[in-house]
């Protein structure tokens, strides 16, 4: 997989001042005013996507991967927003800063992470949710846990892990695949395929708990 971390040419400031996300973050937003923030500066990375890219970054092995790192990977490397003051800088990182506190938050509650499944009435709304789990868990959580890094040093357990998410995700699409050959959704078919994809959030959900919990259990470890 082709991870979206690179250089950060225009975040140079933040990437100079490490105690940046130590300090305090404005007030979340809410997830439409975030969404709003990210149309406002292009971003090419739906919220539902960064949502699960920071859970995946705060579940990584990687202690170089920082905060404004993956920030940046929310626009291609030539797009980075250009800031006029110093001051739009740091109200745009407190921003992001927030949302990475929130996810924190909800990862501490043990809240879901996954986006609502929605009644799936159709076939068509079937496909557009399993499309969306895969940029959720592929570009989102799994990109986010390898933080740019192809051979990342990680514990035997955490390579289980996020070597069984990944084999989640190829069971997505190929379930995309399988029912992109059917040319009726009977209520049968529905309650099948509603089944299998419920399994599968259960287990994607169970799995980036798991990479958390390891992560904060190795990290209390080594103090």
């Amino acid at each position: 997989m082709a991870h979206r971390f690179g250089p950060i040419f225009s975040f140079r400031l933040f990437l100079k001042d490490r105690d940046m996300a130590s300090k305090k973050p404005a007030k979340y937003i809410g997830d439409a005013g975030v969404a709003k923030f990210l149309e406002k500066y292009a971003s090419t990375t739906p919220f539902y996507v960064v949502r699960m890219r920071v859970l995946g970054a705060l579940a990584s092995p990687n202690k170089e991967l920082l905060p404004v790192m993956v920030v940046a990977s929310f626009w291609p490397e030539d797009a980075f927003p250009k800031f006029v003051t110093k001051d739009e800088a740091e109200i745009f990182f407190a921003t992001f800063m927030s949302l990475w506190r929130r996810m924190e938050k909800m990862t501490e509650a043990g809240q879901t992470a996954l986006s609502a499944t929605g009644k799936l009435s159709t076939l068509d709304e079937v496909a557009q949710l399993i499309q969306k789990r895969l940029e959720e868990i592929e570009a989102g959580f799994i990109e986010g846990f390898w933080g740019g890094i192809d051979d990342l040093k990680m514990a035997s357990a955490t390579a289980a892990l996020i070597d069984g998410l990944g084999a989640e995700a190829e069971a997505y699409h190929a379930l995309l695949e399988d029912i992109s050959t059917w040319t009726t959704f009977s209520q049968r078919m529905r309650d099948a395929v509603i089944g299998e994809i419920t399994e599968r959030d259960e287990t994607c959900e169970d799995t980036m708990k798991a990479l958390r919990l390891l992560k904060e259990k190795m990290s209390q470890e080594t103090q």
